[in-house]
């Protein structure tokens, strides 16, 4: 009895890009040619300290570059970005062994400020949108819990797209 779909056909749909996502948050594996510590080193050459005043200009140099810390197994960095937006990823990578090469498990999700912020706006307007009872408290407060949520998805998955496509050249991944 098979239970899910064949490893081979859960590849071709995850690449295509027809999963729905829900919530702003993205994990994902990248096979990489790289060793496990030219991997890390890889990562590293594209990696600077964090630096929390940063002059930011938008330039085709930013697309490769990131903030963070790498460690002997793992990595935690953000692109920079030379535009504001609040809802760029953060990257968690480990980076396993694996054969000739290396398997990278990525975690992107947003930043913990996003969160408290979306949660304090939505319960903010929840009482607007569902307590008072008259249709214009639903339009005003249902328009913007759902604008909020629309504007945390387009932030999240217009820069985590970015990212998926600069890590997998970075790793040399196909």
């Amino acid at each position: 009895m098979v239970l899910g779909p064949p490893p081979l056909a859960k590849r071709g749909v995850e690449k295509s890009g027809r999963d729905v996502k829900l919530l702003p948050f993205h994990r994902f594996e990248i096979n990489s040619p790289l060793d496990r510590q030219a991997a890390l080193a890889a990562m590293a050459a594209h990696t600077e300290p964090e630096n929390w005043f940063r002059w930011r200009w938008p330039s085709s140099k930013n697309d490769d570059r990131f903030e963070g810390q790498i460690s002997a197994e793992s990595f935690h960095v953000r692109r920079i970005i030379g535009y504001r937006n609040s809802f760029l990823p953060v990257v968690d990578g480990v980076v396993h062994a694996s054969g000739r090469g290396s398997r990278i498990e990525i975690t992107m999700r947003p930043f913990v400020f996003v969160f408290a912020f979306v949660g304090l706006a939505a319960f903010a307007m929840f009482p607007i949108a569902f307590v008072t009872g008259d249709g214009l408290g639903f339009l005003i407060g249902g328009g913007f819990l759902l604008f909020i949520y629309a504007m945390t998805m387009g932030g999240f998955w217009f820069e985590a797209a970015k990212q998926e496509r600069v890590l997998r050249q970075i790793f040399k991944a196909d």
